[in-house]
């Protein structure tokens, strides 16, 4: 070989020597970057895990913009809904009175045309609401044209069951206007105001009055349970003028007498009937009730006038006894017609009535309370008393 090309062979292996030093290096410098960091081992995931994260907050950005967001009400239904929920029209009592209490600014209107008792109770800014109607007693009086132009950002439905009415339907797909479904019962009360206090952006309003819920119908409840089974009551409810319409033990509007755990005589299925279903006078006489509740609204005035005298109820002993009684329907009903959230209040009534020895509950206080909090009516002690005088109990 010759002295050139030896000359030459040894600067290519130099040069390869060189680079490779300078490769090594540039790999000794990343490695001692990475150990003295503070990513962790898995820098990979960690990356990826950043990114997801990153799209994520992106695509609710998105959603924020486009002024909706996704949610899934009381019932399981995912609809989309606006961010802000500044107006809502309720498509039943029910729902009206629950808003009220929560929300009184977002209520759109009424289900019906209040009286001038009702509104005593009632804030000046609202009393003169639009009646806009609704799904009552299984009959439709919403006031599509007036909901439409009030343009509603949902309808707040109270579904018995999950059953949603055909109107309310129509009404939805006809505008747009998604449906925010909620359940009626009573013991689901406390959840349906933290339910809407959050989706209103009325969290600590709903939790007060939740909180509230939670504490009095825990309280009854514990009272009622020491009843023993021998001493629990047998009542019967009366929804007509003549007496003889009612609501059984598988009825929405009676669940005031069984979380009481008095004895509902109305046993039979009455659901189907929408307004209650008739019986007989041979049937009350058969069952003979201990005590007798009397809606006013549904003919209960007329009833009263005439059944101390009438021989016919005579035997019955409620009759006997005296011992009928009428629950307050100002401004929302007590017990049933529509079943409100003033129920919470129902129930403490109706549990001191039945077992006075049990029970024990300042119910003027109670009364008080409830309508300071619930409706931010201020109730003197003498009209707590006169309520109370109203609904059978006290002199």
């Amino acid at each position: 070989m010759e002295i050139g090309q030896v000359k030459w062979k040894n600067v290519r292996l130099y040069r390869v020597a060189v680079g490779l030093s300078l490769t090594i290096l540039a790999v000794g410098l990343f490695l001692g970057c990475s150990q003295g960091s503070a990513s962790p081992p898995n820098s990979q995931a960690a990356s990826i895990l950043s990114s997801d994260i990153s799209s994520e907050a992106t695509s609710s950005h998105r959603k924020a913009a486009d002024g909706t967001r996704t949610i899934t009400d009381m019932m399981g239904n995912r609809i989309t809904v606006p961010d802000e929920i500044r107006r809502v029209y309720c498509s039943s009592p029910i729902g009206t009175d629950f808003l009220y209490t929560l929300a009184p600014e977002t209520l759109l209107g009424w289900s019906w045309a209040m009286s001038d008792e009702e509104k005593k109770y009632i804030l000046s800014p609202y009393k003169d609401l639009p009646v806009l109607g609704g799904n009552m007693a299984g009959q439709n009086s919403i006031n599509t044209e007036t909901v439409i132009k009030l343009k509603p950002d949902i309808i707040l439905d109270f579904a018995h069951e999950g059953q949603v009415g055909e109107a309310v339907k129509k009404l939805s797909e006809q505008t747009g206007i998604p449906i925010v479904e909620a359940p009626s019962d009573l013991d689901r009360t406390e959840e349906c105001y933290r339910f809407f206090g959050n989706l209103i952006n009325r969290k600590d309003r709903g939790d007060q009055l939740a909180d509230y819920v939670r504490d009095s119908l825990a309280k009854t409840k514990a009272a009622c349970e020491k009843v023993p089974a021998g001493r629990r009551m047998k009542l019967y409810y009366s929804e007509s003028a003549d007496g003889l319409k009612t609501d059984g033990t598988d009825s929405m509007h009676t669940e005031v007498i069984d979380f009481v755990r008095a004895i509902n005589v109305v046993d039979m299925k009455t659901t189907a009937m929408a307004n209650g279903t008739a019986v007989s006078m041979e049937q009350v006489l058969a069952w003979n009730p201990e005590v007798i509740l009397v809606n006013r609204k549904m003919g209960g005035d007329e009833f009263l006038k005439s059944v101390y005298s009438d021989p016919k109820w005579a035997a019955v002993s409620a009759v006997r006894n005296k011992r009928i009684y009428t629950p307050v329907s100002v401004p929302f009903n007590w017990f049933d017609r529509p079943p409100s959230v003033a129920r919470v209040l129902g129930v403490q009534w109706l549990a001191s009535v039945l077992y006075p020895d049990t029970v024990k509950i300042d119910l003027k206080n109670e009364i008080q309370k409830f309508y300071q909090l619930f409706y931010q009516a201020e109730v003197s002690g003498e009209q707590a008393e006169a309520l109370l005088k109203a609904s059978g109990v006290g002199p």
